[in-house]
């Protein structure tokens, strides 16, 4: 399983967004499948106990989680708490590239937006983030020493 992922809770399959698509079965959470949907994700849940609701959905048992998990899921969908957020590898590989291709800045505004939000992505961004600025410095300061001496 991914860092970042979410369980449909009707089959089980794997999906980037707890209330988006399911690609296996096709269906959308609506109503209170949303809280139920929010629950089976790294939102809420850790990946060790996402394999155990994935494991039970998919023998066909119903989920059944207690009243303080499903008062977290409405306080999310409320916008009352603030979910931990994490990016994915390819979020983060992305993020590097986008940094190298266009500008660390990019890195630096999702490491500001994220940095008091509960969770690793600022710090993910940073990781992603810091290196490329060191190094597209030291070829900056490269290029500009080969420039004064002549050599370029």
């Amino acid at each position: 399983m991914a860092e970042s992922l979410a369980l449909c809770p009707r089959c089980g399959a794997e999906k980037d967004l707890p209330l988006g698509r399911c690609g296996a079965c096709g269906v959308v959470p609506v109503d209170a499948e949303r809280e139920i949907a929010l629950l089976c994700s790294t939102r809420i849940l850790d990946v060790p106990a996402l394999r155990a609701a994935q494991e039970r959905i998919r023998r066909g048992e119903p989920l059944r989680p207690t009243e303080a998990l499903r008062a977290r899921a409405r306080a999310l969908l409320l916008g009352e708490e603030v979910a931990s957020v994490t990016f994915t590898r390819g979020q983060i590989a992305g993020l590097a590239l986008a940094n190298l291709l266009l500008t660390p800045l990019l890195g630096y505004a999702v490491w500001f937006r994220y940095r008091t939000r509960p969770g690793p992505a600022a710090r993910q961004a940073l990781f992603a983030t810091v290196p490329v600025s060191l190094f597209l410095l030291v070829a900056l300061v490269a290029w500009r020493v080969a420039l004064l001496t002549g050599n370029a």
